[in-house]
């Protein structure tokens, strides 16, 4: 088998792990886990209380998600070592997004504490470019295009649901719109997860 053939084969595979809904799952995930706060808060909860009844639904979501991918996803698939080419590949997608958050978190304080910049459009700016950067990362370095897609979505909830919030007048408009993307990123993944299912059957032992 030449070169070529081998990291077409190799992509096919790799590319069948990210097939399964795990990437939209985690992406739900962690709107949801930004959404349920800001909704508890708004409802009366402090900061604090809103977190902590958040936590426990996006552990389970965690927990659920694991186990499927360890006992469903990885016994269909089965174990694969990748050439030193996407394993190099892999690591950069770890990194940029650290580097992406930690830049994201010092600038996200600067604006916190200025005010001016705080309610100007341009305080939003961290909250549309952190997910199109990591997004954009993740689809560069694992050579999947849709997450481009994924990182525009989730980097325009946020100032999409600020106008709402200022067209509708309510204080859960924001929190709604987070909430109903999370909703569209776990039904995606269940659309995925049920087509991999119909294409991957379990292996007869």
């Amino acid at each position: 088998m030449d070169t070529l053939d081998q990291k077409k084969i190799e992509r096919r595979v790799f590319t069948s792990f990210f097939q399964t809904g795990i990437i939209e799952a985690f992406t739900g995930i962690i709107l949801l886990q930004l959404g349920l706060p800001a909704l508890f808060s708004r409802s009366g909860f402090g900061d604090f209380e809103s977190a902590l009844l958040a936590l426990p639904i996006a552990l389970i979501l965690l927990i659920a998600v694991s186990l499927v991918r360890k006992f469903v996803v990885t016994p269909r698939l089965g174990h694969v070592k990748f050439l030193p080419e996407r394993r190099r590949r892999l690591s950069k997608v770890v990194l940029v997004p650290i580097l992406t958050l930690i830049t994201g978190a010092v600038v996200g304080y600067i604006f916190t504490e200025n005010a001016p910049l705080r309610h100007a459009f341009v305080g939003q700016i961290p909250f549309i470019l952190i997910p199109i950067i990591v997004f954009g990362a993740a689809a560069y370095f694992l050579d999947m295009k849709r997450l481009y897609v994924y990182g525009a979505i989730v980097g325009l909830v946020f100032p999409l649901g600020k106008y709402l919030e200022t067209v509708i007048v309510s204080r859960n408009t924001l929190p709604g719109t987070i909430l109903f993307t999370a909703f569209v990123f776990l039904g995606i993944a269940t659309v995925f997860f049920v087509a991999f299912l119909r294409r991957q059957h379990e292996p007869e032992v």
